[in-house]
């Protein structure tokens, strides 16, 4: 190689482009070989949530949350959804029950449902001044999405004794 003039000779050229070559046949194989593990894991991942579905169970005050352990690990699979609400049809139920649109909505940015609202709409008879389609108005002003559950698996503090 020529000193730094920023011209190369032929050979240093030639060795640049077999370093480029090498390196990116490299580079690329890794990503397939990455690409391949990805796939094994998203499978045994499946796997493993469809394990703790079937055979788990909810730790204590941990409704979205099943648990599942082994002699050595200990999975937890955590579901969750996201709820978003209608603000038209929401603004529409608070034109038919202004008193109980509080109890059912707060206003943050727009509106997200209160904690007692299930209570109160799952009640055995509406609140007087309630809408007769009560029910109804509210169910169309929500949009429910599943999320993507999440899995973690630990290792676990100490092994149990053999039995």
């Amino acid at each position: 190689m020529e000193k730094m003039t920023g011209k190369m000779t032929p050979n240093a050229e030639s060795l640049i482009e077999l370093r480029v070559d090498r390196l990116a046949a490299k580079y690329l194989e890794l990503q397939d070989r990455a690409d391949e593990f990805w796939r094994d894991a998203a499978i045994v991942r499946a796997e493993l949530i469809e394990l703790v579905a079937e055979h788990g169970s909810h730790p204590p005050r941990a409704d979205k949350t099943m648990r599942l352990t082994g002699r050595l690990y200990e999975l937890r699979v955590t579901s969750h959804m996201e709820v978003t609400v209608d603000t038209r049809l929401a603004l529409l139920l608070r034109r038919r029950a202004p008193r109980l649109f509080r109890r059912l909505f707060c206003k943050v940015e727009r509106f997200v449902l209160n904690p007692g609202a299930e209570k109160l709409l799952n009640a055995r008879k509406l609140p007087p001044g309630a809408p007769h389609n009560l029910r109804s108005l509210f169910a169309r002003a929500l949009h429910l999405r599943d999320l993507p559950q999440q899995l973690e698996v630990r290792r676990r503090e100490k092994e149990p004794e053999a039995a």
